[in-house]
């Protein structure tokens, strides 16, 4: 059984939409890397726009959804956030913020598509890692409404 901390109020127990709106943003990050893998679609404001995205997305993960995530999972007794997951997150940080770095401004595409195959890798193991972190938080939530 649930153990809810009475200080928490009705009006907390919605999703928060901060998580909604990343959900969302990973979604578009998806898509717009769908289009940039195909070879037609290898224009600079695709890319741009890519990975002015994929940044929104690592800073809303790190610096908002996580932190609610945990802040909501704290204060049932019964979850609590995979700080080992949350590590293997942060750890592909890194390469995504370098492809960034690289191809904010690129001189040269001659790489590009090498590097969105293995930035793909990177996020697809990013992506199971949040679902587990998310996992507790979407289920408590399910549980509550």
């Amino acid at each position: 059984m649930l153990q809810r901390n009475t200080a928490l109020s009705p009006s907390r127990l919605k999703m928060d939409s901060s998580v909604k709106q990343w959900l969302k943003q990973r979604q578009d990050l998806l898509v717009l890397y769908g289009q940039l893998c195909e070879t037609n679609c290898l224009e600079p404001t695709n890319l741009e726009l890519f990975c002015q995205t994929l940044v929104d997305y690592l800073s809303a993960g790190h610096f908002t959804v996580f932190e609610k995530v945990a802040e909501r999972c704290e204060c049932y007794k019964e979850v609590g956030i995979d700080t080992v997951m949350l590590e293997k997150i942060t750890s592909t940080t890194d390469f995504a913020l370098n492809f960034n770095d690289k191809y904010t401004e690129p001189d040269d595409f001659e790489h590009l598509l090498q590097d969105l195959s293995v930035l793909g890798e990177h996020l697809a193991h990013r992506m199971d890692w949040e679902d587990q972190i998310l996992k507790p938080y979407l289920e408590l939530f399910s549980k509550l409404h």
